[in-house]
């Protein structure tokens, strides 16, 4: 007989872990082995629970989804990351495959749909639904933007000036002007308003 396989929930909102559980506890062939809503002690409870797979939230307390992900893959890498979240733009399913998830659901999948990619990724399989597959394909062609560059676009999608961005992050005007142009060029857009469309369309930033 096939073992259970042992589920790790990392999600921040209580009454969406009860929900996953309502899903998973009725089948004969999972577990939930434990839960946190943090995303720093994820890799500390896979190290101490020894999970077959990880339900991961993106938007958590403290360390992101993201980073956590990236730290359970590097030292854990025959833990199978499931990602289940609200964030939705291409360049977060990107950055969450990249950082070592097999697959990628939002919040309102259908609990066969879960269950179907949690069999999935304990095979060892990625896990895609077509929505989600059809937005990663329209991610922006090399939008490999840098850290700062990240930073002055998101002070450009809250209203930002220049100045005011240079005051912000602490570089000149100048300096912040160069940042811009080479936001605009990496993403293909004509100006700033369409860089911040572009940049929330596809989950570079995110509004408040």
């Amino acid at each position: 007989m096939t073992p259970k396989a042992r589920i790790l929930l990392v999600e921040d909102q209580y009454f969406f872990r009860l929900t996953l559980h309502t899903t998973i506890d009725p089948r004969e062939d999972m577990l939930i082995a434990g839960e946190t809503g943090k995303g720093e002690e994820a890799l500390p409870l896979c190290r101490r629970l020894q999970p077959d797979i990880v339900i991961m939230d993106l938007r958590l307390p403290g360390l992101s989804g993201f980073d956590a992900i990236a730290q359970i893959h590097a030292e854990l890498p025959q833990i199978a990351i499931l990602v289940l979240s609200n964030y939705e733009g291409s360049e977060d399913v990107h950055r969450a495959l990249q950082a070592g998830a097999l697959a990628y659901l939002t919040k309102d999948s259908a609990g066969d749909e879960l269950v179907h990619a949690l069999l999935a990724v304990r095979a060892g399989k990625r896990y895609l639904p077509p929505s989600v597959a059809s937005l990663l394909a329209t991610r922006v062609p090399g939008s490999q933007l840098t850290d700062r560059e990240l930073d002055v676009l998101r002070l450009l999608a809250k209203g930002s000036s220049n100045r005011e961005a240079a005051d912000s992050l602490g570089i000149s005007e100048n300096t912040v002007r160069i940042h811009v142009s080479r936001i605009l060029d990496k993403l293909g857009a004509a100006d700033r308003t369409q860089a911040v469309l572009l940049a929330l369309q596809h989950g570079l930033v995110h509004p408040d």
